[in-house]
């Protein structure tokens, strides 16, 4: 009877290592998860980094939803903009969809946002401040 060995990658620091090994082109995800606690919005940080695009779940602390799941990218050069569509979720201009297009323009990358929390026009800004913020301060997670 043939024997078999089942090969475990290695966790490093979120990334899946295969053999020991830590490069860039064996680490095409990163995973990492964050509670953001500013105010009256409190909520779930996930991030999924892939190569050339980061996936965001974006949920209540006390619930996990997929409502909503929209994807924005910036356009062929030589176009400054950015362009995106809504894949589950509201049709038109969803929060996901604004926050997937905003984040796409300021890093220049594709971003696929599920955002399953309500905001209103008080909350919204502080939210976005706050999420940009970390962003800015752990952006090894994001870009």
């Amino acid at each position: 009877m043939e024997s078999c060995a089942v090969l475990k990658p290695q966790q490093t620091a979120g990334n899946v290592a295969v053999k020991g090994q830590t490069t860039d082109a064996l680490e095409p995800f990163t995973s990492h998860v964050a509670q953001l606690d500013k105010g009256l919005v409190q909520c779930t940080l996930r991030v999924l980094k892939m190569n050339g695009s980061t996936m965001l779940f974006l949920h209540a602390k006390d619930s996990n939803r997929l409502d909503e799941l929209a994807v924005a990218m910036p356009a062929r050069p030589p176009s400054k903009d950015t362009i995106g569509t809504t894949f589950m979720g509201e049709s038109g201009q969803s929060d996901s969809l604004v926050m997937a297009t905003k984040l796409s323009a300021r890093y220049g990358r594709q971003f696929y946002v599920s955002m399953n929390i309500r905001l209103d026009n008080l909350t919204r800004p502080v939210f976005e401040k706050e999420l940009v913020t970390y962003m800015k301060d752990n952006l090894q997670h994001f870009v």
